[in-house]
């Protein structure tokens, strides 16, 4: 019979130290890398038909396998992998109670993370995402006394109604459930609207002239403070997140060789490799208003409390970002880190840039970015955005610059009166 490789691992196969799974004869073995037994193919029968579940199962003992590998606790023997029918194959009798065994809750837990990186780069973000995720679904099952369990519908149900229904956590749980089944092919219908109702809890986001206000608290320092230029550099990452809409641990990943060059525009360069990866990758931004990149000094970088514990911030980005919050805090700024970036999508479209430039600048996709920012949208934004294009409207009307022809400025006409039309279309479905 012909051989079959799983096409999960035809990738994988001529990459030193990785086992694979084929198809010989009609049943299953782990084919094992050479340099293991100097060069010398060995297989590991795993006596299972091949069928498509024995293939998920085969997955999980290639999981085990490969795990003993990247960590050098491989045992040459292969004692340790040998099923315990002794590479007999399955009978439809002995199927049913492996099949149990395949989806221990302990066991699916541990594999959680070499399953959830097959189709992920594994970054400091990713790892961090994949840490969430992971707590959460302890979490949602620690209504048992141990984790020695099989995975069933009564226990995932159990799991989920012992959220409240529209609540943030019920949101969370059904999220992390959701990526947690799909890395084990672990077939769990959800519910229809399970997890809606949540509503975020609203902000009121600051006026540019409270950001510029709060810029000025979070510096001051008592006259006694051991720690003299902590405010100064604190005042300079404050400016950064609200004229870049940065989210506060991006403040690590800046190119500073690249960033804050009048000839670009003052643009900033986000550098994801500077951290290890973010949540949205390497971008570049610009600012707004751009007035602010010289009231805010933020040419002239203030890095020194940044440059100080540089080690174990990029260590753990959480440690900057919750440092930042605290001393948003302390210094009764009136606003929560977030709501800095948050003003910069909302003060973005206020002068009149695009949302879909506004989603690329933030790292967002079109529709995530709207879904996002939507519900902050007050009358006064769309009345700033509306009366603005009416001006520009109006000056390209009574323009008398020789410079430009009848057919350039109509051409500008066309384009204010299109965009008109689409911020009154904006507005009428923002008012319904």
């Amino acid at each position: 019979m012909k051989k079959r490789t799983s096409r999960r691992n035809q990738s994988d196969s001529s990459t030193v130290g990785k086992a694979r799974i084929e198809s010989n004869g009609g049943h299953l073995r782990i084919v094992l890398p050479k340099h293991l037994y100097s060069g010398e193919r060995k297989y590991l029968s795993l006596g299972l038909a091949d069928t498509k579940s024995n293939w998920t199962r085969a997955e999980a003992k290639l999981l085990e396998i490969q795990r003993d590998i990247d960590y050098n606790e491989f045992d040459t023997t292969l004692n340790k992998y040998l099923p315990g029918s002794k590479n007999q194959v399955n009978t439809a009798e002995t199927q049913d109670k492996e099949q149990v065994e395949q989806l221990i809750l302990k066991q699916m837990l541990a594999d959680f993370e070499i399953r959830y990186f097959w189709t992920r780069k594994k970054t400091k973000q990713s790892q961090r995402t994949f840490n969430h995720h992971q707590e959460v679904v302890t979490r949602a099952f620690n209504f048992k006394k141990d984790f020695n369990f099989c995975l069933t519908k009564k226990y995932i149900d159990q799991a989920i109604e012992l959220t409240d229904a529209g609540t943030h956590l019920r949101k969370d749980t059904v999220s992390s459930l959701r990526v947690f089944f799909k890395c084990f092919k672990f077939d769990y219908e959800f519910e229809s609207g399970i997890a809606k109702g949540y509503q975020p809890q609203e902000r009121n986001l600051p006026t540019d002239a409270e950001i510029i206000e709060g810029w000025q608290k979070i510096q001051i320092e008592k006259s006694s403070c051991s720690h003299k230029g902590n405010g100064e550099s604190w005042g300079w990452s404050m400016a950064v997140i609200a004229t870049y809409g940065l989210r506060p641990h991006e403040v690590l990943a800046i190119d500073y060789e690249k960033s804050f060059q009048a000839d670009t525009d003052y643009r900033l360069y986000i550098n994801e490799d500077i951290i290890g990866g973010t949540k949205t990758g390497s971008r570049v931004v610009y600012p707004l208003p751009f007035q602010w990149v010289e009231l805010f000094d933020i040419a002239n970088p203030k890095t020194q409390y940044l440059d100080k514990y540089k080690d174990p911030f990029l260590a753990n980005l959480d440690k900057f970002s919750d440092r930042f919050a605290e001393r948003m805090r302390f210094k009764n700024v009136g606003f929560r880190p977030y709501d800095l970036r948050h003003r910069y999508a909302i003060r973005g479209r206020e002068l009149g840039y695009k949302v879909d430039d506004l989603a690329k600048w933030m790292g967002h996709s079109l529709k995530e970015h709207t879904e996002t920012y939507q519900r902050y949208w007050s009358d006064n934004s769309h009345t700033i955005i509306y009366e603005k294009m009416l001006s520009r409207q109006q000056e390209l009307e009574t323009i008398s610059d020789q410079s430009l022809s009848y057919s350039e400025l109509e051409t500008l006409l066309t384009k204010a009166n299109q965009r008109i039309a689409e911020l009154q279309a904006e507005l009428l479905n923002y008012e319904s």
